[in-house]
């Protein structure tokens, strides 16, 4: 069953048989074999040239099978020029301008003027200057990195990274480039592509303070693997348990007077090698000091519990906490010139800061 569409087609075929053969476009001798196809078409597609109904229904006047075609041609054409002004627009644009030396002077003129509007923080304007100065010589890597940078300012990331690359693209030796693709890069949150950008940017200007900054930032935002969180977790493990066998009872305050001992009471064996423990105990007993120490209830507690089924040392805070025995202790520390040394660790830089 033939649509509308078909039998408009072939409307317009049996139109174009007939004017040819009327116009002497077709030969007397071919005439009647033309008739007979033009029969065959009528009856296959269901139309009539001589229907008034056909005709206002299918006709398509004032157009014609031929100028139908004729107007499809020059659109073909029309379209195979635009492909290949785009191809060759496209191969020009990676081809370098001539730039005239009035260009450069207009290029150089704008670039001053979107300088001079970036230290205004006039982000739009600058960005009109430093395209203005492109327009005039696209080959200068300066104009685009410049560009980049305000678009950065804008947060417009996307178009920093466009132009920096371009930048790139056009003098692979403009470091500043690759600082401004890095800093694009990073604030999209593509950090591994922003070290890279840094990377390469340090290679050209290794003594580059602010790309060194850059480049440790950006590596402190990419995650480490799951071995190295394990290695660090182990690590941290090892070292809290070691600071929790060094500091039994909670961690006393330490003893005044006896430094090294604010983290808690060291083992017995640490004691009795430390020379000037040993030579506090030959004073005690040279001055009675250690008969006065043995009366005090707090030191007969202590050695009555050392010797009890747990076999561990007493609270620190709680034997200091007895005036004598504190009083004697502070008298030992004084006579050895010990000092009231604070904890290690307590300031300091911090080297993880960044501006």
């Amino acid at each position: 069953m033939s649509t509308n569409s078909t039998k408009r087609a072939a409307f317009a075929v049996l139109q174009f048989l007939r004017s040819s053969t009327q116009d002497g476009s077709i030969r007397a001798d071919d005439a009647e074999g033309i008739e007979v196809a033009s029969q065959c078409i009528s009856e296959a597609f269901g139309v009539d040239l001589d229907s008034d109904s056909d005709s206002k229904a299918y006709a398509i006047a004032p157009e014609t099978l031929v100028s139908v075609l004729e107007k499809h041609a020059a659109t073909a054409a029309k379209s195979d020029q635009t492909s290949s002004a785009e191809a060759s627009s496209s191969t020009s644009s990676n081809e370098k301008k001539t730039v005239s030396a009035a260009d450069k002077v207009a290029a150089e003129k704008a670039k001053s003027s979107g300088n001079q509007l970036m230290a205004a923080k006039k982000y739009d304007e600058a960005i009109k200057a430093y395209g203005e100065a492109i327009s005039h010589d696209p080959n200068n890597a300066v104009y685009w990195s410049n560009r980049a940078a305000a678009y950065s300012q804008l947060q417009d990331h996307a178009s920093a990274i466009e132009d920096a690359r371009q930048a790139i693209k056009i003098d692979a030796s403009f470091s500043k480039a690759y600082s401004r693709l890095g800093h694009a890069l990073f604030s999209s949150g593509e950090y591994e592509d922003a070290v890279g950008a840094y990377e390469k940017g340090l290679e050209l200007d290794p003594n580059n303070a602010v790309m060194k900054s850059s480049l440790a930032t950006a590596k402190s935002r990419i995650p480490t693997n799951s071995a190295d969180d394990g290695d660090d977790d182990e690590e941290e493990a090892s070292s809290s348990a070691a600071a929790t066998r060094g500091a039994p009872g909670g961690g006393a305050g330490g003893i005044p007077g006896f430094p090294g001992m604010g983290g808690g009471m060291p083992d017995l064996a640490s004691l009795m090698n430390n020379p000037a423990i040993m030579n506090m105990a030959s004073q005690m007993m040279q001055n009675g000091g250690l008969e006065r120490l043995m009366s005090n209830p707090a030191m007969r507690s202590m050695m009555e519990g050392a010797g009890g089924a747990g076999g561990g040392m007493p609270d620190i805070n709680a034997l200091m906490s007895d005036p004598t025995m504190r009083q004697m202790a502070e008298q030992f520390g004084r006579s050895m010139g010990g000092g009231g040394a604070g904890g290690a660790g307590s300031g300091g830089n911090n080297n993880n800061m960044y501006s």
